[in-house]
């Protein structure tokens, strides 16, 4: 079992070779302590639905068993389980889900709610700066726990000694402060190249941020938003201030991110571009091995099925496109959770969208081919 505070592309795709059928849940977990009971009966509402649905016994229990051991608590717990496991168990932060519970039962797990939590978690590096080095938080995708580094430059003199004359110790201090601050910025970049980040938050020192950015990879520079949150490398209480700092920032990235895509995409819509729309056109995509990034949006009120081989390109609109080839049989299951599938097994991104946003694809599904 996975219990995590972050769900990477390679968990997902762990998740999703395992055998199903899965369970999917999204249980809320805002209550107080008192209101456990509650809670408690409202999870067996549900396994009694689940179980009335097929579910198996042991797969029940093992989700019984997470979801119960985590009351109290706050946000939303994603569990997805199968053959009496739980295979991957979220804590989902900072969000309330506006439909109540949901728990389902299919051939995949269902993905949707998880990947658009993930995309206002996108990878992050906040790196909190004085003169005599840094400290480092390293957020992977989808990640609300950092892990935390500390760097410290090779040079001392940041402050001054008694008698020292004032020209001089500035000229070598300043010396000192830009030496330990291009360790740091060294530092820096090899951290945004081990999580894939893309947005860098400076706090601290302004002097020591502003030899950071001088200092920083000509690839960070060029390919990475810098950003600037609260507080300091010393005791100051600002720790929880700069954290929702830093989870604002990192939602605001992901929301511009998604912006920028849906720009791409009315671009690629030209003559000659590369987006697909519409339920057939995206389906074969994603069989060709073509999909750069599939666009879907989460509607409730979706009944559409697809279908799907062992192989993450066999993927079909309907079941009398597939021929059998001796590849194995063909199952059914709702069409994003196909489509999600097929994308990651490929190495293809997914960006989820809301049912109502402006020049989301055609149907609800879509997205932008490599080729």
């Amino acid at each position: 079992m996975t219990t995590a505070t972050e769900t990477d592309t390679g968990t997902l795709r762990d998740l999703l070779t395992a055998p199903g059928p899965f369970v999917s849940v999204y249980f809320e977990r805002e209550v107080r302590p008192q209101q456990v009971q509650a809670a408690e009966s409202r999870w067996r509402g549900l396994a009694g639905r689940l179980a009335e649905e097929g579910a198996d016994r042991a797969t029940l229990d093992a989700l019984t068993e997470r979801v119960l051991e985590s009351l109290p608590g706050t946000g939303v717990l994603a569990v997805f389980a199968s053959a009496g496991k739980v295979r991957h168990a979220v804590e989902l932060s900072g969000v309330r889900r506006d439909g109540g519970d949901l728990a389902m039962k299919g051939p995949l797990p269902h993905l949707l709610p998880l990947l658009e939590w993930r995309q206002d978690h996108p990878a992050r590096v906040v790196a909190v700066v004085d003169r005599a080095g840094a400290d480092l938080q390293l957020y992977a995708e989808g990640s609300t726990e950092p892990v935390k580094r500390t760097v410290d430059g090779p040079d001392d003199e940041i402050v001054r000694s008694p008698g020292q004359p004032q020209m001089r110790f500035q000229h070598r201090a300043e010396d000192s402060w830009e030496h330990n601050a291009a360790v740091a910025a060294e530092a820096v970049g090899e951290a945004l190249g081990e999580v894939s980040a893309h947005l860098l938050l400076l706090a601290g020192d302004v002097r020591a941020r502003q030899y950071l950015t001088k200092h920083l990879p000509t690839r960070v520079q060029k390919d990475v938003r810098t950003g600037q949150v609260s507080g300091s490398r010393t005791e100051d209480g600002s720790d929880a201030e700069r954290a929702a700092q830093v989870a604002a920032e990192a939602a605001r990235f992901g929301r511009e991110r998604t912006t920028e895509l849906l720009r791409r995409l009315v671009e690629e819509r030209a003559p000659g571009g590369t987006a697909v729309e519409g339920v057939r056109e995206t389906v074969g995509a994603l069989a060709a091995g073509r999909m750069g990034t599939l666009i879907v949006t989460d509607d409730p009120r979706d009944s559409r099925m697809a279908w799907f081989g062992e192989a993450p390109t066999e993927v079909y609109e309907r079941l009398e496109d597939h021929v059998p080839n001796g590849s194995g049989p063909v199952v059914s299951a709702p069409l994003a959770d196909v489509a999600v599938r097929s994308a990651l097994l490929t190495g293809a991104d997914v960006r989820v969208l809301d049912h109502d946003t402006p020049d989301a694809p055609a149907v609800g599904i879509g997205g932008i081919c490599r080729f």
